[in-house]
């Protein structure tokens, strides 16, 4: 388990956000599949403790990263602004106070849902390389929760 304060602890954290700010800037994600797991699982923090921190890491991290695909002529502000207009309200309305209210085992079950399925959506489609690959993963995922279960993790 990571120590909750110290030079230690503040290394690992610094090197989390190394591969947090290279996976945000290559897939265009707010670090949460990465930061959230390894909260939760290596750093011991709640769940709903450890989306706190990865919301709050992700709007610099994404505003650096949105600069950067602008200049490239990436980014097109008329898309993008009516899913701000329509996410920052949601999201701290619904979103963030359903997380809230929820326990921390119903939210770890709906986000590992959440990425199985975005995961399964994602893959490229009609080869069976790509399928035999997800399969893989997931009978191995599965079988690594069962033996975490088992030893009471």
């Amino acid at each position: 388990m990571i120590p909750r304060r110290g030079a230690l602890a503040f290394s690992i954290y610094a090197l989390l956000g190394v591969f947090v700010g290279i996976f945000s800037g290559l897939f265009g994600v707010g670090g949460g599949i990465i930061m959230v797991p390894f909260l939760v699982l290596l750093s011991a923090q709640s769940q709903q403790m450890a989306q706190g921190i990865s919301l709050a890491v992700m709007v610099p991290t994404a505003l650096a990263n949105c600069f950067r695909y602008a200049k490239s002529g990436n980014l097109d502000l008329w898309i993008a602004l009516p899913i701000v207009l329509g996410a920052v309200p949601a999201g701290y309305f619904f979103g963030a106070d359903l997380a809230q209210r929820l326990s921390g085992d119903t939210l770890k079950t709906m986000f590992a849902l959440f990425m199985v399925v975005v995961a399964v959506r994602m893959m490229p489609t009609g080869t069976y390389r790509s399928m035999g690959m997800l399969l893989g993963v997931l009978v191995i995922a599965i079988g690594v929760r069962l033996l975490m279960a088992a030893m009471g993790r």
